[in-house]
């Protein structure tokens, strides 16, 4: 009976891990998706969402059970720059091919899809100062991988069904701005809320059902376009949370 005890425990540890591979092998499927591009990117971006979710999951399920290792810390970063600091450097990497070169020279435009992947870069940074500093329970420093991959994948999707939107995003120089915001939200010391419930009572989680209640029923009514609005509230309602202007 005690053998068996010991074994249900070494599962029950191992589920975080587990789910975090599995975060990890689905980041590796959208990476060949989005290289071989045999499928649109609106279906590749369901897979993200698993990824998302598991991305939650495992480290919800460590709290909850107690089971938090510096592997699985470790592990988790690691999936992620795949599943959210590669996949995002793809997305800008295609919508510059994607972009007419028309305003820059030749050269120039074979080279600056590849900046690209600065937001891959940006993210291994924020994803390695995570895990060498203090974690807290109230905020993240710096916008997450996943909320950053998101907020790509909704700017690529709109970029190739919307008509009148994609010739405004899909130019050199509204791309570099795009990959320049992006870069300075994953690495900046911006305090952001974060969703990592100690429990589901509302006191003391206000803001965080505000901003969920908000975003789904901004996506219910506006779909993919959403995406950037919510992450603007997102932002502003953090600012508001954590810089309180004095009087």
């Amino acid at each position: 009976m005690l053998d068996l005890l010991q074994i249900i425990q070494v599962v029950l540890k191992q589920i975080p891990n587990l789910l975090t591979l599995f975060n990890l092998f689905l980041g590796c499927i959208v990476v060949l998706l989005l290289v071989e591009n045999n499928l649109e990117v609106r279906y590749v971006f369901i897979i993200t969402l698993i990824c998302v979710s598991f991305d939650y999951l495992d480290g919800f399920i460590a709290r909850k059970l107690n089971y938090k290792s510096e592997i699985g810390a470790q592990l988790d970063s690691l999936a992620d720059l795949i599943s959210f600091g590669l996949v995002p450097g793809i997305l800008i990497y295609n919508m510059f091919l994607t972009a007419p070169s028309s305003s820059v020279g030749s050269i120039s435009s074979s080279f600056i899809p590849f900046l690209g992947f600065l937001v891959t870069l940006c993210s291994a940074y924020r994803l390695a100062r995570f895990n060498t500093r203090k974690s807290t329970s109230k905020y993240f420093k710096g916008l997450p991988t996943p909320a950053n991959t998101v907020l790509i994948y909704s700017i690529s999707i709109i970029s190739n069904y919307d008509n009148f939107i994609s010739e405004i995003i899909l130019n050199y120089n509204v791309l570099l701005l795009i990959l320049f915001i992006s870069c300075i939200l994953l690495v900046s010391n911006l305090k952001l809320l974060n969703f990592k419930f100690k429990s589901f009572k509302f006191i003391g989680n206000r803001r965080r059902y505000m901003l969920i209640f908000i975003s789904i029923s901004t996506l219910i009514f506006c779909g993919i376009y959403a995406v950037p609005i919510v992450l603007s509230i997102y932002i502003l309602t953090s600012i508001f949370t954590f810089y309180k202007l004095k009087n």
